[in-house]
């Protein structure tokens, strides 16, 4: 653990976040290094497709009535964007530190066909389930973890090394409990697949107009079956999620695009800025303009 830390701090020293808190890209596209400092009270994140590792602390995450905790000893898989309010529990005088893995489709892809041919998954559960797991970290994958903080302190070792220590990654997560989430996201007709499919949509489109006609036309469900399974796999209805996602992008614009809340609401989609005013305040607690870094 001491070392783990001490390769966490090095690379905070390195990507320049020791002395502030964040997100920082590192010498591999595919891996965010990020640092809090501080205990922080519900705080909104909308967390990507990927896996999250943390070398000390604790997150503890609440979407709705549904709450994870994720530490040291675990790791998060995230198969569809999600927004979550977050708090960040420090122990003793570190920072939370970790890396987050970005979901790469074409790696996973590439992973499964290799996993299929050598394993029979027709028994595993094909369920739809919550679009994000806590997974206990076996002793394999924190070694993958260890290795993954250590090559990222040199930029030659990373871009020599990450790649296949990123399909080793992934095929480990596929071998666990959950690993079947990861094999369903690559079959075009599973119902994750479809559910994956139409929040990256709204992700993507959210300036847009998506009615449920549409994001059910875009999952080939019908209606009903397509509102069960999302609120199943997200525990928000579709028209909760795309409003979540309209005030997270508009939060974020806000504060890191130095952009004004009339035009964050437009970008977002939002039509009347006084509803988007006071949608932001009720699920925020402040008015946008109040908000900051």
């Amino acid at each position: 653990m001491e070392n783990d830390l001490l390769k966490l701090t090095k690379l905070c020293e390195l990507y320049g976040l020791d002395k502030k808190d964040g997100f920082s890209d590192t010498y591999i596209d595919e891996i965010k290094l990020f640092k809090v400092s501080s205990n922080d009270q519900l705080m909104p994140l909308l967390y990507k497709k990927g896996f999250s590792f943390v070398g000390q602390g604790k997150k503890i995450g609440y979407i709705n009535d549904i709450k994870f905790e994720h530490g040291s000893t675990d790791y998060l898989v995230i198969t569809s964007p999600q927004p979550v309010e977050c708090e960040t529990y420090i122990l003793g005088e570190q920072e939370l530190i970790g890396i987050y893995v970005n979901l790469d489709m074409a790696r996973l892809q590439r992973v499964v066909r290799k996993f299929s041919k050598f394993f029979n998954t027709e028994s595993r559960n094909k369920e739809i389930v919550f679009s994000i797991t806590c997974n206990i970290k076996t002793d394999v994958i924190q070694q993958i973890y260890l290795r993954l903080i250590t090559v990222l302190e040199d930029k030659s070792e990373a871009n020599m090394l990450c790649d296949g220590l990123l399909d080793e990654l992934y095929y480990r997560i596929l071998q666990s409990n959950n690993g079947a989430m990861l094999e369903q996201l690559c079959q075009e007709n599973s119902n994750i697949s479809k559910i994956s499919r139409v929040t990256e949509y709204i992700v993507h489109n959210i300036e847009k107009k998506i009615s449920l006609n549409d994001m059910a036309r875009l999952a080939d469900m019908s209606i009903n079956n397509f509102h069960r399974l999302f609120k199943q796999a997200l525990n928000d209805t579709p028209i909760q999620y795309i409003k979540k996602i309209r005030l997270y992008k508009a939060r974020q614009l806000i504060l890191y695009n130095n952009m004004k809340a009339v035009e964050a609401a437009e970008v977002v989609g939002y039509e009347n800025t006084s509803q988007f005013s006071r949608e932001f305040k009720r699920y925020f607690g402040i008015p946008p303009s109040k908000i900051k870094v």
